[in-house]
């Protein structure tokens, strides 16, 4: 029989697991795009700097057809306001 410590860790477990499928299920694209999307990104603010905008997102979301509004609500509601912080905030899987 389960003890009370394992029952409340199997909750928080499958509440930490609901929590990530519902921000990838925001942020609208799969791992290998969001890889894509932050490589393109981090190679483009390497050269240019952030400019406190998603103008280097938004290019690589023109370019692989995806939905830019759709996209853009995802990105600000993981945490990134603009392509630094797409970098430093927006990976589900990162998230503690």
């Amino acid at each position: 029989m389960a003890s009370e410590r394992d029952r409340r860790r199997t909750l928080r477990d499958a509440y930490k697991a609901e929590r990530k499928r519902d921000e990838w299920n925001v942020l609208g694209i799969d791992r290998e795009l969001l890889d894509d999307l932050l490589d393109h990104v981090e190679e483009h603010l390497a050269v240019t700097g952030c400019d406190h905008t998603l103008r280097h997102s938004r290019t690589w979301a023109d370019s692989h057809s995806v939905a830019w509004s759709a996209l853009e609500a995802g990105l600000q509601a993981g945490g990134g306001s603009c392509d630094c912080e797409v970098l430093a905030n927006v990976d589900p899987d990162e998230k503690v």
